[in-house]
């Protein structure tokens, strides 16, 4: 019985260490649902520490919001990750605000960067 408890919590512990690829597609998949619900500052909160010096949370929201489409879904298809840098593949779905013949929802994939620096990792934000 001991050994079996002892084997359960280093199996524990070992799953407890995620991977990069793991780590960037939870912040990746977190991001989009901060975006489709609106939540555009907590997505700010999400970028690189140089882009938020840049850009203030206040225009990054008024930017997300102008957007001329609706957010509806994502999903994280791909993420490849090197030493410091995680390449992901966001699968989107969104509704176009504009008025136009095509009524359906939008379907496309979004490729993002993510990077990791001071111990964390960040999205990289093009400005």
């Amino acid at each position: 019985m001991c050994a079996a408890m002892a084997l359960s919590a280093i199996n524990g512990c070992a799953s407890m260490q995620e991977t990069p690829q793991d780590t960037v597609r939870k912040l990746a998949t977190q991001r989009w649902q901060h975006i489709i619900e609106g939540k555009f500052e907590k997505a700010y909160d999400m970028t690189v520490p140089s882009f938020r010096k840049l850009k203030t949370k206040e225009n990054f929201s008024i930017g997300m919001m102008a957007a001329s489409v609706k957010w509806q879904s994502a999903e994280v298809i791909k993420v490849n990750c090197e030493t410091q840098t995680c390449k992901v593949t966001v699968k989107t779905a969104s509704q176009i605000m504009m008025p136009t013949r095509y009524k359906g929802p939008l379907v496309s994939a979004q490729d993002e960067t993510w990077i990791f620096e001071d111990g964390q990792w960040w999205k990289l934000e093009s400005l």
